[in-house]
């Protein structure tokens, strides 16, 4: 009995395309899957010990060592200032929380008073952004 000889003929594979798909989830990682922060120049930020989720706020404050608060480099703002933003974005209404950035020179007086003054304006939730330390619980 004789069998055939059945010889298959290899095609190519045109691997561009995936090649392509590959790339672009590359790049969607890289550009998403990193919070960015536009932390000042100059600012140390308290440390914590517990490393959480990022989650990103409507509203970023920064609390410099001069005891000013910040929305940028340029200039500071007031507490009412602040508390005018807050309520001309809905901020409170919505029920989205606030990013503080506090500099760990700067003095809890000034904390206490962004506290006393969001929790008036509507806000129910302040995120203190910290530097996770090396000495995380494992």
């Amino acid at each position: 009995m004789q069998l055939k000889n059945t010889r298959r003929d290899i095609k190519s594979i045109d691997l561009l395309p995936l090649i392509n798909v590959v790339f672009l989830l590359i790049l969607f990682v890289l550009i998403a899957g990193r919070p960015s922060t536009n932390h000042p120049a100059g600012l140390e930020v308290a440390r914590s010990t517990i490393q959480s989720a990022h989650q990103g706020a409507a509203l970023s404050v920064w609390l410099k060592q001069d005891d000013g608060f910040y929305l940028s480099d340029v200039k500071p703002v007031t507490l009412s200032e602040l508390t005018d933003l807050v309520a001309q974005k809905g901020i409170a209404a919505q029920g989205l929380p606030l990013e503080l950035i506090a500099d760990r020179r700067a003095t809890a007086k000034q904390l206490l008073a962004f506290r006393r003054a969001m929790a008036a304006a509507g806000i129910g939730e302040i995120r203190l952004k910290t530097e996770l330390t090396g000495e995380a619980a494992e």
